[in-house]
């Protein structure tokens, strides 16, 4: 029987990354597909950035959204930030929907 060695084990998993956090591409393709799966997704991140903006800032921007404020138009105002601003790439997803809220619904100073 042959010794079992732990590095090979070892080196496979530092070998992978793993991404915590959702990027453009991602947010990109879930708001625009035809899919009930990517909607899904879209919309938890849209909602998700709503509620956190709603008591802080995310990635240090801040955005002021009305109480009323629609999913159908919160969606709109993300994809055509993200038309608009086809250089923000190195960003998280939540990142990409507070700066696309803050251009539309920035806070009073």
């Amino acid at each position: 029987m042959k010794p079992f060695s732990i590095v090979p084990l070892l080196a496979f998993l530092f070998a992978t990354t793993a991404h915590a956090l959702t990027d453009r591409e991602h947010l990109d393709k879930w708001c625009t597909q035809a899919s009930s799966v990517a909607a899904g997704r879209c919309i938890g991140y849209l909602l998700a950035a709503e509620d956190a903006l709603s008591h802080d800032s995310i990635e240090g921007v801040r955005a002021c959204l009305p109480p009323a404020i629609g999913l159908s138009e919160q969606h709109r105002i993300v994809i055509d930030w993200l038309k608009a601003n086809p250089q923000a790439q190195s960003l998280t997803a939540l990142g990409l929907v507070a700066r696309a809220y803050a251009a539309h619904y920035p806070c009073a100073k």
